[in-house]
C-alpha cells in the first residue's frame, strides 16, 4: 500500500464518509446488520423494501447498513462514485447520478453497449460512458490498481470488499481497510449474485439480498428513496401481470440459458438463488438440463449433441444483447447445423439473446419484458427480430411497461 515514503501523498482520514457501527479488525468488517433475503421466493415477488437512510444529526449526515460492510456514515450524498459491477453502475445511472460515475471495473465498450442497448429506447435519457476510467486492465481483469483508486479519490466504492479477499484478487485486509480510511468506503454485496460462499474471513456474518433489496441499499446511499419506490412500483406491477398470465406448468417451455462460443455451450442453473436470475425467476420455467447427466451447473460444458439430449424448447444466450454482429453470425451458423432440426429450440428458431444478470432498475424492466415475450409469445406478444444496436422497437400496445414513465423517473419527474 502506498505511503509517504513511496512518494505517494496519502490523504488523512476523510471527513466525507466514515464507518459508523462497523468494527474493523480481525480480517473482517463486523457489525453487519440489515435484512436477510428472507423475502425472496421462487418468483421473487416479495422483499425489496428500501431501508431509509438513518439521520445522524440535524445536518446532512446519514447512515446506511448493509452486509458485509456494516453501517456506513455519509456527511453528504457522494458526488464521485466508483460503481465496479454493472448492477451498481446501472442503478447509479437510473437513479439520476450517472454524472457522478468516475470509472468502472470491466470492459468499457461491453458496458457501454449494454447500457446503450436499453437506454436508446428511452427518450431524453442518455449516459456518456466513453470517457470513463477503468480500474482494471483488459489483460488482467481481476487486478485493481490501488494507485488508480487513490487518484480517482472516490467518495464511495460500490464494490464488495469480500471480493477483493477472494483468490481472484488476493488483497490483504490491511489494504482494503486503508482504501476505506484514506479514500472512501466500500459498499457492495457481490455474493448475493448467486448466494455463493464468500471468503472465510467474511463467511460467518455474511447476509444475502434479493435484486431489489440490493438496489434499495444503493438508493439509500444516494438518498433516492422516491426514485427507487417509483421504479419498484413499475417492476412489481409488471411481475404481477406476468404471473397472472402464465400458462399452466405443463404448458410452459423448457429453457436452456447458456454461454456459447466455438461450438461449445456452457449452461447456467437459473433455478438457483441469487439476484443474477431476477429477470428469469418470475417466468416459472424448468431448466432443460435437469434431465441431462451432469446437470445444469455452469462448471461443465456441452457440445450440440448434449444440447440435443437436453432438448430445450427455448435457448437464451446469456448477455447476448451486448454481442451485436457476433451473436447474429453465431446464431445463423448454429441454426444451420445438421443436428439443429432435432433440437426444438433451434428447429423453431427460438434461440434468443438474453440480458445480463447484474442489472439495475432499467435493465431489469427491459429484461423482464424481453424474457416474457421470448418464452410466452402467445401471452405477451412475439419477440421481434434481434437488432444489434439497441432494444427492438415494440409497438405501444405490446409494451409491458411505460417507457415515458421510466424516462421521467430518471430525469427526476417522480
Amino acid at each position: 500500500m502506498p505511503d509517504d515514503s513511496s512518494g505517494h501523498e496519502v490523504p488523512t482520514r476523510r471527513d466525507f464518509v466514515r464507518y459508523g457501527g462497523a468494527v474493523v479488525g480481525g480480517g473482517l468488517l463486523a457489525g453487519c446488520a440489515g435484512q436477510s433475503d428472507s423475502g425472496s421466493t421462487s418468483t421473487e415477488t416479495t422483499g425489496g423494501e428500501i431501508e431509509t437512510a438513518t439521520p445522524l444529526s440535524e445536518d446532512e449526515s446519514y447512515a446506511v447498513t448493509m452486509s458485509p460492510v456494516g453501517t456506513v456514515e455519509f456527511e453528504q450524498v457522494p458526488e464521485n462514485i466508483l460503481p465496479y459491477f454493472p448492477i451498481s453502475a446501472g442503478t447509479t445511472v437510473a437513479l439520476g447520478h450517472g454524472e457522478s460515475i468516475n470509472a468502472i471495473g470491466y470492459d468499457k465498450e461491453l458496458f457501454g453497449n449494454t447500457v446503450d442497448y436499453y437506454y436508446d429506447r428511452l427518450e431524453s435519457v442518455s449516459f456518456e460512458w466513453e470517457e470513463l476510467a477503468r480500474v482494471t486492465q483488459s489483460d488482467t481483469p481481476n487486478s485493481i490498481d490501488e494507485e488508480v483508486l487513490y487518484e480517482l479519490d472516490s467518495d464511495v466504492h460500490f464494490l464488495d470488499p469480500a471480493v477483493l479477499r477472494s483468490s481472484n484478487y488476493g488483497w490483504d485486509q490491511a489494504d482494503i481497510e486503508a482504501i476505506a480510511s484514506d479514500v472512501g468506503p466500500w459498499f457492495g454485496n457481490y455474493y448475493s449474485r448467486t448466494n455463493g460462499q464468500p471468503p472465510a474471513s467474511y463467511r460467518e456474518s455474511y447476509e444475502y439480498y434479493s435484486l431489489w433489496e440490493y438496489i434499495g441499499k444503493i438508493a439509500s446511499v444516494l438518498r433516492e428513496t422516491e426514485r427507487y419506490r417509483a421504479f419498484k412500483s413499475i417492476r412489481d406491477d409488471l411481475v404481477s401481470r406476468i404471473l397472472s398470465r402464465l400458462p399452466p406448468e405443463p404448458e410452459r417451455p423448457s429453457v436452456a440459458i447458456v454461454a456459447y462460443a466455438n461450438e461449445t455451450f456452457w449452461p447456467y442453473d437459473f433455478t438457483q438463488d441469487g439476484y443474477i436470475w431476477g429477470h428469469v425467476r418470475p417466468m416459472g420455467v424448468e431448466n432443460a438440463f435437469e434431465t441431462v447427466q451432469g446437470g445444469p451447473g455452469s462448471d461443465g460444458s456441452y457440445d450440440i449433441e448434449g444440447i440435443a439430449e437436453a432438448s430445450p424448447d427455448v435457448i437464451l444466450r446469456y448477455w447476448g444483447t451486448a454481442l451485436g454482429e457476433t451473436f447474429v453470425e453465431r446464431r445463423a451458423k448454429l441454426l444451420d447445423r445438421p443436428l439443429a432440426e432435432e433440437i426444438p429450440a433451434l428447429d423453431d428458431e427460438r434461440y434468443y439473446p438474453s440480458g445480463h444478470g447484474m442489472q439495475g432498475p432499467v435493465m431489469n424492466l427491459f429484461n423482464l419484458e424481453m424474457t416474457a415475450k421470448q418464452l410466452y409469445p402467445e401471452q405477451f406478444g412475439e419477440w421481434p427480430a434481434y437488432t444489434e444496436e439497441s432494444y427492438p422497437e415494440i409497438p405501444d400496445g405490446e409494451q409491458l411497461f411505460d417507457r415515458q414513465r421510466v424516462a421521467a423517473i430518471i430525469n427526476g419527474d417522480i
